[in-house]
């Protein structure tokens, strides 16, 4: 099979997946949840092997290429100016929306710490990196990590259930620009990784 299709298919399980967690795997463990200690280590498994696993998984397989996931050909000086620029740029104008609208600020809960941000930045950039490095082969560089966001939003409004919440959207969604147009300069994961840790940090504090 060509690894394209491949990819194809992982990046299909991943939204198919997310999907189903959204509208009835997480509502059912919500009411089921048992009252143990292996539950909270049972759901953060679940999301590790979701997060982490799929991308590795098809990484192992050949079927993307971890240069477009920005593992490889690291270019750390070519890089770092360009993408403060627009670190600087996206921390900016998330914290005039985040002043002037309070519907964007409630997301970020009063349990936030930058361990627990830090761990989701690795999460979520894993996860949208193997979106990104599914569609540059097909489109190029520009058009696919666009196509790799427009994934990486798009799942988000998945939930038969409920409408998606703004303020999620906006964080999440504004993350997922801001780390794609630093990767568009880098070319670098831990640039990406770092600057979203940073970015998610800024909004947790102006929520503060």
């Amino acid at each position: 099979m060509d690894y394209r299709w491949e990819a194809g298919l992982w990046v299909g399980l991943s939204l198919s997946l997310y999907g189903l967690g959204v509208n009835y795997l997480v509502p059912l463990w919500a009411a089921r949840k048992p009252q143990r200690p292996w539950a909270e280590g049972l759901e953060e498994a679940a999301l590790g092997i979701y997060f982490l696993g799929i991308p590795a998984f098809a990484l192992l397989r050949g079927a993307i290429l971890p240069r477009f996931m920005g593992f490889t050909h690291l270019d750390w000086l070519g890089g770092i100016g360009p993408s403060v620029q627009a670190a600087l740029f996206f921390a900016l104008l998330f914290s005039a929306v985040m002043l002037l609208c309070r519907r964007a600020r409630s997301e970020v809960g009063a349990n936030h710490s930058a361990l627990l941000g830090f761990k989701q930045a690795i999460y979520f950039q894993t996860h949208w990196a193997l979106y990104r490095a599914f569609a540059i082969p097909l489109l190029g560089l520009a058009s696919g990590t666009l196509a790799g966001l427009v994934l990486a939003i798009g799942e988000l409004f998945l939930s038969l259930r409920e409408r998606p919440d703004p303020s999620t959207i906006f964080r999440l969604g504004g993350l997922a620009v801001a780390t794609g147009v630093i990767f568009l300069y880098s070319r670098n994961f831990l640039y990406c990784l770092a600057f979203h840790w940073l970015l998610q940090e800024l909004m947790a504090r102006i929520k503060r």
